[in-house]
């Protein structure tokens, strides 16, 4: 069965959610199945893109390109950053169509799931979004960004108050006991390295960003340089890390990595 030409309504929303998974791949560079679909979806919003376009009239096709053309090869430009993966490599994690009485539009890649209805998850959870989640590094309930789901349920989520990432959870891991002797004895988890590295990073990055002095008021008009300091009505201050033709990608404090768009 052929799959209907999108409107351009939904392939915008299929832009967004494209961005969103290319940015978690940007955080999982290891992960090497995660990466080849990411880069599957990014092939199949080209073909999408290019099958809308031949769907429209002449004065349609030029609105569309102005629209989401730059969006979509803004996508593709950032996906190019990504590790290559073989070929063989992806088959082993398709990004499939849900069979069954799955939503028209709606993608899934192993251990990660996005829809291009935002209704659609339960709880209005999706990757990108925010949940809060039980922190062991900060001991305690604070909010983080999901960065893998299963199904409705998150998988993966990223701390913005420490940076570290881990599995999902609402409380305190069970603490392990072990007898020697008749006693008990707790055991030492060692450091993760990795994890020490992004805290120190955030830390780093925070103490900058308080201690700024020249701080620019985001507007998406305007024209921004990588290495400026920016004030974003809904997640404060930010570093610009890239600018981007029709977008720039800004490291928040609280928030994380963003994509901001310009007009």
């Amino acid at each position: 069965m052929d799959t209907p030409t999108p409107t351009l309504d939904q392939l915008t929303q299929e832009v967004r959610d494209v961005s969103l998974q290319v940015h978690a791949a940007q955080e999982r560079l290891e992960d090497r199945d995660f990466i080849a679909a990411v880069q599957l979806s990014v092939d199949r919003l080209g073909q999408r893109f290019s099958a809308l376009l031949a769907a429209l009239g002449p004065s349609e096709r030029s609105a569309a390109e102005r629209v989401v053309g730059r969006r979509v090869a803004d996508v593709r430009r950032m996906a190019s950053i990504l590790p290559k993966v073989p070929a063989a490599v992806a088959p082993s994690t398709p990004d499939r169509q849900v069979s069954g009485a799955s939503v028209v539009g709606e993608r899934r890649i192993t251990g990660v799931s996005w829809t291009h209805d935002r209704s659609a998850p339960t709880g209005g959870l999706r990757v990108g979004g925010e949940v809060d989640a039980w922190c062991g590094k900060c001991d305690g309930l604070k909010t983080h960004n999901i960065v893998a789901m299963v199904g409705d349920t998150p998988k993966q989520v990223l701390c913005q108050a420490c940076g570290s990432r881990h599995t999902y959870r609402t409380g305190p891991a069970r603490k392990r006991e072990t007898s020697e002797a008749g006693a008990f004895t707790s055991r030492k988890v060692a450091v993760d390295p990795e994890t020490a590295r992004r805290a120190e990073i955030q830390r780093a990055l925070a103490e900058e960003l308080a201690t700024a002095t020249v701080v620019r008021s985001f507007n998406p008009k305007e024209r921004y340089k990588a290495g400026e300091i920016i004030s974003h009505p809904e997640y404060g201050r930010g570093k610009i890390e890239n600018v981007l033709r029709s977008s720039l990608l800004v490291r928040f404090s609280r928030a994380g990595l963003k994509p901001l768009t310009l007009f």
